[in-house]
């Protein structure tokens, strides 16, 4: 699908959720126009302004749709990325969505990834011109400059993972489990991700004794294989179940590696047979970039395992130039 196509599935978004606009409507017999449609991108102290055109089409609806996906290509052009780029970075999945995820298209995928940039950026003015039975339509789009700022930033950004690591509390709800927290012996504990691009994931557990465990990819589980398919739910252990801390009590770390290829030396039937040396001897060997986490622009809100009435807020992501690994941790007492 060319880039026009995908971007045309932002459209109906973006005129959905636009706020009332500042209509300039013009007929056959109209002068030139406002002057910013001699222009392509206007830059701004806190904004930039993208003008689309449409060529003449059939109806107003679609000039002006085609004048919007003429803007945002001409907003993409002046980031310096790919329209896949824009779109990565523009990530927000979202539970919500479930219905159109399942499908797992193009089309669905496409729509889910821009709804974060759809909040943002909105028409300013509009010109349509009607000559005879057809319609042309101008647009101004206006977008916040710390967007492009963003966008500019993150160009190379190859990988985005959507990460939550939760516990089961005291009262059966499931709680975010930061960095440092502490969980003791019989405590129910659980990992959440979901990738932007179809890659390869594998997920360590190192106790205070250096004993190491591949808790994904791993049959006995049954959780889902390597590739993770684009925008998947990925549930470690499986969709209906927690891991329990056993009594080696101290401090747990995890270790969550991802490569858009196969991690060949995480591979095989054996999910304990890697040490913790050998895991940091692929770090090295491969030259894998340690990633953190950042802040989702639109927090994901998902059903955890076993508590399909609860919902857990997903707001931070791990984003990355290539393949990586990110460390995390906590108190086992």
């Amino acid at each position: 699908m060319n880039d026009k196509a995908r971007l045309d599935f932002i459209i109906p978004l973006l005129l959905a959720l636009a706020p009332p606009l500042a209509w300039a409507a013009s007929g056959p017999d109209a002068g030139e126009g406002p002057a910013w449609l001699s222009k392509t991108v206007i830059p701004k102290e806190d904004f930039i302004y993208a003008v689309g055109r449409s060529q003449p089409q059939k109806t107003e609806k679609e000039a002006k749709d085609e004048a919007v996906t003429d803007a945002t290509q001409q907003f993409v052009k002046y980031c310096g990325v790919s329209v896949e780029g824009f779109l990565r970075s523009y990530e927000a999945y979202s539970k919500e969505n479930a219905a159109e995820e399942t499908r797992h298209d193009v089309a669905s995928l496409t729509r889910l990834k821009t709804k974060a940039f759809v909040s943002r950026a909105v028409p300013e003015e509009w010109h349509v011109v009607k000559r005879k039975k057809e319609f042309e339509a101008s647009v101004l789009l206006k977008v916040p400059k710390e967007e492009f700022d963003r966008i500019s930033r993150e160009r190379n950004v190859k990988l985005s993972l959507d990460v939550l690591f939760y516990y089961e509390g005291e009262d059966g709800k499931m709680k975010a489990l930061s960095e440092g927290s502490v969980l003791r012996s019989g405590d129910g504990y659980a990992v959440y991700l979901r990738p932007s691009d179809d890659c390869h994931l594998y997920v360590f557990q190192v106790d205070a004794l250096g004993k190491t465990f591949r808790l994904f990819p791993n049959p006995e589980f049954k959780t889902a294989a390597n590739p993770v398919a684009t925008a998947s739910d990925l549930w470690i252990p499986n969709d209906r179940s927690l891991y329990t801390l056993d009594e080696t009590t101290g401090r747990e770390r995890f270790f969550v590696f991802g490569s858009l290829d196969t991690i060949a030396e995480f591979e095989g039937e054996d999910p304990g047979a890697l040490t913790i040396k050998d895991l940091d001897n692929v770090v090295r060997l491969k030259k894998m970039g340690m990633a953190g986490l950042k802040p989702k622009q639109a927090a994901a809100r998902v059903a955890p395992p076993k508590r399909d009435h609860d919902v857990v807020a997903v707001k931070r992501k791990l984003q990355a130039e290539g393949a990586f690994v990110y460390e995390t941790w906590f108190w086992h007492k």
